[in-house]
Formats: C-alpha cells, sequence, structure tokens
C-alpha cells in the first residue's frame, strides 16, 4: 500500500514550503494538496495567520491546487498527486481528511506549514496548525521556514531524533532511521538536571550521586539508541544536554545546524496530549526548523 501525505495549501508561502517538503522527502508516497476554502476569512489568510496575506503570485485561490499541480510536475516526485479541494473550517477539513470520514484513503502522514514566532515573543503554530498537530491521529510535521530555506536545504540531511525511553521516541528514531537512510543521524537526551548545578560543583554533595543516577539514565538510553541503529545498518552519533528538554532540542538543533527535527508524540487522550504539550508541542511551536511528531509506535514509510 502506498504511503499517502496530506498537505494543506492555502496559497500561503509557508504551505508551499510544506508541499516542498513533503514533494522532497516522499519521492515514491501518494501526495494530496488540499485546498480549503474558508467563506468566514479574507481569501489571502494563510495557515497560521490571525490577518489577511496576499497570495505569492497575486492570484484568487482558484489558481492554489493549480499551482500546487505545476509544482508537482516540476519535482522529481515518482508518485501519485492528488488534489482536493473543500469549502468549511480549515482545520476541521483537514481533520476529516485525515480520518478518512468520506472514503478510505488511508492518510498516513500530514505536512503543514506554521508561521512561526510572533513579533511579540510568543511562539505559535497559527491556529490551524494547532490544531491540527493537537489532534490528528496520524504522524504530522511542521514546517516553519519559507519555501525557498526548504529548497536550499538538502534534506534529509541532519536529523536530530530525541530519545526518553519510551515506545514514542522509539518509535521516532525506527521511523527517522527507516524513512531517511540517507541522512545524518543523532539520538539526543535532555538530562533534565532537577539542580542547577555543574558536576564540579556538585562533588563531594548528596548532588553527585543524582547527577550521576541521570547521567547513567542517559548512557542506558543511547546505547540503546545505538543498538537500534545496527540493526538499521545506520551509524549514530549521540548527545546530550542539560537543559530542560524542550528549550535543549530547540537549542541543540539550532546551534548545531540540523536540518529537521523527529521526535515521539504521546497520543491523542487529555492526559497525553498534556505530556506533549509540556515538550513535542513546545518543540513544533518554538523550532525554526521542519519537526515531524511521529504518533504511534510504528510509523516507517
Amino acid at each position: 500500500m502506498s504511503y499517502h501525505v496530506l498537505v494543506p495549501v492555502d496559497g500561503s508561502d509557508r504551505g508551499f514550503a510544506a508541499l516542498e517538503y513533503a514533494l522532497t522527502s516522499f519521492p515514491d508516497a501518494s501526495i494530496t494538496a488540499l485546498h480549503v476554502d474558508d467563506p468566514r476569512h479574507d481569501p489571502g489568510t494563510g495557515i497560521g495567520d490571525s490577518s489577511p496575506a496576499e497570495p505569492p503570485d497575486g492570484r484568487e485561490d482558484g489558481g492554489v491546487l493549480e499551482r500546487a499541480a505545476d509544482r508537482a510536475d516540476e519535482s522529481e516526485h515518482d508518485g501519485e498527486f492528488r488534489m482536493e479541494q473543500r469549502e468549511g473550517r480549515p482545520h476541521a477539513e483537514i481533520l476529516s481528511v485525515t480520518a478518512g470520514d468520506d472514503d478510505d484513503r488511508g492518510v498516513d502522514h500530514v505536512v503543514l506549514g506554521s508561521h512561526g514566532a510572533s513579533p511579540i515573543d510568543q511562539p505559535f503554530l497559527g491556529r490551524v496548525s494547532e490544531a491540527v498537530v493537537r489532534r490528528a491521529p496520524v504522524t504530522t510535521t511542521v514546517v516553519p521556514e519559507s519555501t525557498d530555506a526548504i529548497r536550499e536545504r538538502q534534506f534529509p540531511g541532519k536529523v536530530l531524533v530525541p530519545v526518553d525511553g519510551s515506545e514514542q521516541s522509539t518509535a521516532a528514531l525506527e521511523y527517522a532511521l527507516a524513512t531517511f537512510p540517507e541522512a545524518r543521524h543523532t539520538a539526543f537526551h535532555a538530562l533534565a538536571l532537577p539542580v542547577d548545578r555543574s558536576r564540579a560543583s556538585a562533588e563531594g554533595t548528596y548532588l553527585e550521586k543524582i547527577l550521576s543516577a541521570h547521567e547513567h539514565r542517559a548512557d542506558e538510553l543511547l546505547e540503546a539508541a545505538t543498538d537500534l541503529a545496527d540493526e538499521y545498518g545506520a551509524t549514530l552519533e549521540t548527545a546530550t544536554a542539560d537543559e530542560k528538554p524542550a528549550a535543549a532540542i530547540v537549542d541543540y538543533a539550532e546551534a548545531n545546524e540540523f536540518d529537521q527535527i523527529v521526535m515521539g508524540s504521546h497520543g491523542r487522550s487529555l492526559a497525553a496530549r498534556l505530556l506533549v504539550g509540556s515538550v513535542a508541542e513546545r518543540v513544533a511551536r518554538r523550532s525554526p526548523r521542519t519537526v515531524t511528531l511521529v504518533r504511534g509506535v510504528s510509523a516507517s514509510v
């Protein structure tokens, strides 16, 4: 069965950046470009925007899917490319298609654009992206960069995979290794130390045992990740940081010029979403790089 990727496009540059990422990253997959006409808002409003944005080429919404098809024709994508037009609330229609309410299309993955950090220093995904990230039952990729920036990258490039010992983080590593075998993979663990003290300052105190326990746990997790990579015949680099997980992941990815982050998501229940919100969704909101949230315990292409 073909891997099926859904890409909402809305005329904004970020929407087309998501399409660019999908065409490049899934060259053999079936891709559906979805355009949702929301009659309640200005037709120039983009995914995640709260104010109107001019279409990049000055055309009306009727040309969005045509431009998406043109780009697919120009690309090296070899899989099936489909288009779908709907009317309604964008996030609801995206989720409806993803869930397969109308027929058994079997969407496996959603790739959508995000409008990144706001000018008031409060990063956000945007109302549509946020709803899809929180509620989609499938693996979701958020693309916060421009179309030009995505085209300049050599995907899959450098992939950072945070690991924490959960089934979801293992699924994310499996996904990254299976989907991007040519990438440079790094497994990353944030120590999340309970105290703001370095090892040097903790020596000879009760904190030394706490630090040692966290470091030992990190060694075990990264060793397990390396063993998994060996099963895929892949070379895996490893790294740790002392910051809290969300900040550590974003900071490390940016400082070391990773091209994308792949991490586990803990599902859709209320308790799970609270956990996701504390790490995975924070990373998706704040990262200046593309972030993929892998749902479930097996999500490889």
